[in-house]
């Protein structure tokens, strides 16, 4: 079955183009090519897309209120961004808010499609430029999900198979503040499933 996919760009000849790569691709089909970002959130409702492809700098919203918009949802498709820009400070909002990809728009056609690919087996892509910007594997995990260091240190410790009084013993913490923490940290994954909490913890960096 084909990846069903909205794109949200404002500029035509972008939009029309990544639709006509995705369209020659076995692997997507492009259900809706929204031009004006207004109109985003109502064909999402709409359609239910299983990727929305979503450009950065446009009128009336930017990208990163569209994202936001869209993960008010709460529906399970995902989300990359396909922008020129790749600003840090940029960058590290948009991982904030959980995209699944940030992509240059520099991106080779067939790149594209087979980063696009690994995102729907649940993979998160970024472009070089975007990763040379940004220290992926250390910070891209604490800003999407909001933990403290502390949070992320006891999590490690989780992810390690550790009990509650064992990680109180490592830390020097009591054991009551270690719950008090896990269940900080289970407030804010709750979203997720346990097959993708799993995946978490094998992204998690050491």
């Amino acid at each position: 079955m084909k990846t069903k996919v909205i794109i949200v760009d404002d500029h035509a000849l972008f939009n029309d183009g990544l639709a006509r790569i995705l369209s020659e691709s076995p692997d997507f089909e492009v259900i809706k090519q929204v031009y004006d970002s207004r109109h985003a959130l109502f064909h999402c409702q709409e359609l239910h897309p299983d990727l929305v492809l979503v450009d950065y700098n446009m009128p009336g919203l930017d990208g990163l209120e569209v994202v936001k918009q869209l993960r008010a949802l709460g529906g399970d498709f995902k989300i990359v961004v396909i922008s020129m820009y790749a600003d840090k400070k940029e960058i590290q909002r948009f991982i904030t808010t959980g995209v699944d990809g940030y992509l240059t728009k520099t991106t080779h056609a067939r790149e594209l499609t087979q980063d696009l690919v690994l995102v729907m087996k649940g993979k998160r892509v970024f472009s070089p430029d975007v990763v040379s910007k940004v220290p992926l594997h250390k910070d891209t995990f604490q800003l999407r999900f909001q933990l403290t260091k502390r949070e992320l240190e006891i999590l490690r410790w989780i992810k390690a198979a550790a009990t509650t009084q064992e990680i109180a013993d490592k830390l020097s913490l009591s054991y009551y503040t270690v719950e008090t923490h896990r269940k900080n940290i289970n407030q804010k994954l709750k979203s997720l499933s346990r097959r993708e909490y799993e995946d978490l913890l094998d992204e998690l960096p050491d």
